[in-house]
């Protein structure tokens, strides 16, 4: 009844890209290898070069051939399983009822196909145990109808006694609340995002990858060209790189987040997006540990926010496992407005937060500039007089300093802590169910103690690890009246 299945052959272009992905480094390096024996600058024999591109393509194609022609999978009543390998063979049997997490993602050429990825995670694991590269998207809703009548199963044989019977859910399932990014809000998001700093890092480690394969002597020549030109230049040229970093970071944040949609359903949200690559996540409210209200320092001049939400287990996105983007970008009134439709067991009562005493101004000050001195000075003596520019960071770290103090704030409700602070540059502000902390903790030092202000913080689970958030310097009596409500009553 139930055989082993094949991908679908779109999965070898996708195997395909994924290779040369991986080996951009490798394929760099050939190619201006070859383009310098081409102008006759280069070192080895002409019978080598042949062989170079052929070792690269077998490079290539090896692992995406390899994969595609030894992937099988089986669904059927206990569970999924996968094998796959030619050399080194692997079998993964995946319980239906230890699934966590199951995402969808579908490329662009996966469409006129009608075939989408599929990405199956267990609490367990920190990424995807099973990918389901390219299979028909009949398989998604096969695989959740087997899922859902396993947990039934279950369900139905812990309720024995009681004769209940398990409610299915209909496969046309419709959402009770549904949120969508409009696109003036995605082009402010894309505005307003750091991705310019991503890109820059990007091309900035690639750089690096390229520093002992372009000759010496090249790079030394453009930089005096540049150079002879004067300051104006540099400046003009330093904008212009700017502004083509910030329209990579744009047309990015765009395709990635195109068509975001939200929606709630009655155990479950679920998030769509993307443009080239349409993926589709299912979060469960009982993996939910933390919601995080995020504000940048422009976008909370411009009143926006960002709302993400903490989970136990893998996101089924390896960049934030754990930590995933609900809201992209919307006013920040506006988003505590939705946010109660989403997520009943919340509320959100940022109106009664209480501040760290002003006596605490003093120290965030202290422990932010104090620092800064010994390196100004450090910088100044050394590369005197350009080093004396270096004592902009008293202004920026005090400024940082007076932020945080500004931000710091807690509440609690009978069911709900409230942490509001800013550890680096943005401002976060943390809503945690009391059943979801696992433990809380303050902590003062002797200089503290003068002071009678404490660090208290509390300890979430999230992804595969822990997420720690807390206030700083806030009075000792405040401290105590959070650990007592986190205390069992009795």
């Amino acid at each position: 009844m139930y055989e082993d299945r094949r991908l679908h052959p779109i999965a070898l272009i996708k195997e395909l890209i994924v290779s040369v992905r991986q080996s951009i480094i490798p394929i760099a390096v050939v190619a201006f290898t070859v383009f310098r024996n081409l102008s006759g600058e280069g070192i080895l024999s002409w019978w080598m070069y042949p062989l170079l591109v052929l070792a690269l393509i077998i490079l290539l194609l090896a692992p995406a051939l390899i994969k595609y022609f030894t992937y099988r999978y089986r669904m059927d009543d206990k569970g999924i399983r996968v094998k796959y390998g030619l050399f080194f063979k692997k079998n993964i049997f995946i319980p239906y009822e230890r699934i966590q997490t199951v995402q969808q993602k579908q490329w662009f050429f996966y469409m006129p196909f009608h075939v989408v990825q599929i990405l199956i995670e267990t609490a367990g694991g920190g990424k995807a145990e099973a990918d389901l590269s390219a299979v028909p998207v009949s398989v998604a809703q096969e695989l959740k109808d087997l899922r859902a009548g396993k947990v039934a199963e279950l369900v139905e044989e812990e309720q024995l006694e009681t004769e209940e019977i398990p409610v299915v859910q209909d496969k046309d399932e419709k959402p009770f609340s549904t949120f969508q990014l409009e696109v003036k809000e995605l082009l402010l998001m894309a505005v307003t995002s750091g991705g310019v700093f991503g890109v820059f890092l990007i091309i900035l480690a690639l750089s690096q990858q390229f520093r002992d394969v372009i000759p010496t002597d090249f790079v030394e020549e453009q930089f005096d060209t540049i150079v002879r030109y004067g300051a104006v230049v540099l400046v003009i040229i330093g904008l212009v790189v700017l502004l083509i970093l910030w329209g990579i970071a744009i047309v990015t944040t765009l395709f990635k987040y195109f068509q975001f949609k939200l929606m709630k359903f009655e155990d479950h949200l679920v998030i769509e997006k993307g443009l080239l690559q349409r993926e589709h996540t299912s979060i469960a409210f009982e993996r939910i540990q933390s919601i995080k209200l995020v504000e940048s320092p422009l976008r909370q001049m411009l009143k926006l926010a960002s709302v993400r939400v903490v989970t136990a287990g893998s996101s089924g996105d390896n960049e934030h496992s754990g930590d995933i983007l609900i809201l992209p970008i919307v006013k920040k009134a506006k988003a505590l407005e939705i946010l109660p439709q989403f997520l009943e067991d919340y509320e959100f009562p940022v109106e009664h937060l209480e501040r760290a005493p002003k006596t605490s101004l003093r120290r965030f000050l202290f422990i932010n500039v104090i620092w800064t001195i010994p390196v100004i000075l450090l910088v100044s003596i050394l590369l005197f007089p350009w080093g004396l520019f270096s004592l902009v960071l008293l202004p920026l770290f005090a400024w940082k300093a007076y932020a945080a103090y500004r931000a710091t704030g807690f509440c609690t409700t009978e069911t709900e802590l409230v942490i509001q602070g800013r550890p680096f540059i943005s401002k976060q502000t943390n809503f945690m169910l009391k059943r979801r902390v696992q433990s809380v903790n303050y902590a003062q030092s002797i200089w503290m103690k003068k002071g009678n202000v404490v660090h208290f913080s509390v300890l979430l689970k999230s992804g595969q690890t822990h997420l720690n958030a807390g206030v700083h310097y806030i009075a000792v009596q405040d401290a105590n009246q959070l650990y007592y409500w986190y205390q069992p009553s009795k």
